[in-house]
């Protein structure tokens, strides 16, 4: 096929997620539109994807393939997003966000050439506490941009509190390939024996049910909150499930400590899982847990809805507000509470056949966040066909 247009998504390194929605915005691209993937590193610290997955034809740049994002320095993430787009030429590009630089690059090149920009964007309101400076700068920034794509209703909000228009603001940027992750916890279900060495799922307990946390172990993520809840969950329910917890990260001796001098049982740490081994957690948890005190979406939430789970999640994560509905596919808890957090646990482990009910729900939920929505919402954030929206650089200068 030979493109007449081109355009770029831009991230600050590849994975799973970012596979699936380049396939999917090519694969319902306007004729004559080609789709470029462009990421910055090979690495985000703390994140060692994989970007495993059929791109479906789309290609892909990175810039420093070798690199640690977080490592490099700004003026060489400047000068090679420059390079490159001057390389591509797109017609439009996805930005992603507006605060590092990576982004602010690629916006103002889409500003000095003329390209349509669409800012993709999972931030929201209580995500920190707001400074009116710095909201003030972010207005000036969100208004250099045509349109947006943003994760759900609290990401909406706030793009339309930054001052851009309803009207230009699409959702469902947060979203995995949902039947990929089904039809993999459904195999692994059919087939258990090749994760029986895998921790925690060993055949004495691959038949019981059990929390699932998939993490990393940082300050935010509220995890020893939860091991408390955890804790006072099996001393009322000796018998209860057990909790096997995903991810590694700096706070993980602390989490060892506590397990071992309060004597909690039950807890595995798994270690950090690629995808054939992630499933297979997913596949024989009773549920999934997400305890973050600040999360702009979580996308782990997602993922288990994918493969049948019932939620447990703070309120505070932002795939709650639209994923997440109370005794219909899940509960949401005051991450700051124990108590409530205990509560949940209690009622998901309560009653098997409404944990089925609920688990149902969450795969009927999840249907309508899928890459295929992700592409859609894209181009009709991208507007009309791509070379007729160029516009003139003039209004869209940036220092």
């Amino acid at each position: 096929m030979s493109f007449r247009q081109k355009v770029v998504l831009q991230w600050p390194s590849f994975g799973p997620y970012h596979t699936a929605r380049l396939r999917a915005c090519q694969a319902l691209a306007p004729e004559g539109v080609e789709v470029v993937g462009i990421a910055v590193a090979g690495q985000v610290q703390g994140r060692p994807w994989v970007a495993d997955g059929d791109l479906g034809g789309v290609k892909v740049v990175t810039l420093f393939p070798d690199a640690m994002y977080h490592e490099l320095p700004a003026q060489e993430v400047k000068i090679a997003m420059k390079r490159a787009l001057d390389e591509l030429q797109p017609d439009a590009v996805g930005v992603s966000g507006y605060g590092m630089t990576d982004s602010r690059a690629a916006l103002k090149w889409c500003c000095r050439n003329g390209a349509t920009r669409v800012l993709m964007t999972e931030s929201k309101a209580d995500d920190a506490p707001r400074v009116w400076w710095k909201e003030f700068l972010k207005r000036r920034l969100v208004a250099r941009f045509g349109s947006a794509l943003c994760g759900g209703s609290p990401h909406r909000a706030y793009l339309e509190q930054l001052g851009m228009k309803p009207e230009l603001i699409f959702d469902r940027y947060d979203v995995v390939d949902n039947d990929r992750f089904w039809q993999a916890a459904e195999a692994a279900r059919a087939n258990p024996d090749p994760f029986r060495q895998l921790p925690g799922l060993d055949s004495n307990h691959m038949d019981q049910p059990y929390f699932l946390v998939s993490s990393r172990f940082i300050d935010r993520k509220n995890l020893p909150r939860l091991l408390s809840a955890y804790h006072a969950y099996r001393q009322k329910h000796p018998q209860g499930w057990r909790m096997i917890i995903l991810g590694t990260g700096p706070d993980e001796e602390l989490l060892r400590k506590q397990v071992a001098e309060e004597s909690i049982p039950d807890v595995v740490f798994a270690g950090f899982q690629q995808f054939d081994e992630l499933i297979a957690y997913y596949a024989f948890a009773g549920a999934f847990v997400h305890p973050a005190l600040q999360e702009q979406w979580g996308l782990v939430v997602n993922e288990a809805m994918a493969c049948g789970l019932p939620i447990g999640v703070a309120e505070t994560v932002g795939a709650a507000y639209d994923l997440v509905q109370d005794d219909v596919n899940g509960y949401k808890f005051d991450p700051a509470d124990v108590v409530s957090m205990e509560n949940a646990l209690t009622r998901l482990a309560a009653d098997p056949d409404h944990r089925k009910r609920m688990a149902n729900s969450s795969r009927e939920i999840i249907q309508s966040w899928t890459p295929e929505h992700f592409a859609k919402h894209f181009w009709a954030a991208v507007g009309p066909p791509v070379a007729e929206v160029r516009v003139a650089s003039s209004s869209c200068s940036l220092s």
